[in-house]
């Protein structure tokens, strides 16, 4: 039981040494990853919306033959 109070006390005193991000870069950066998700998810789908049509396509171009 002594180690574990001995390795809070640790912890407790690296997280006095840690320098937080402002409120401000913490909103920014929250909105960066949103905007980013949003485009990779945008690009990604109209990937998967082509590749779906020309699977679509060429199994058609099998079914007439």
């Amino acid at each position: 039981m002594g180690k574990l109070i001995e390795f809070l006390q640790g912890v407790k005193e690296e997280l006095k040494k840690v320098t937080w991000p402002s409120r401000e870069l913490v909103i920014k950066a929250t909105i960066s990853v949103i905007i980013f998700s949003l485009v990779v998810g945008a690009y990604l789908w109209v990937l998967d919306l082509a590749f779906t049509r020309l699977v679509t396509f060429i199994l058609s171009l099998r079914g007439s033959l």
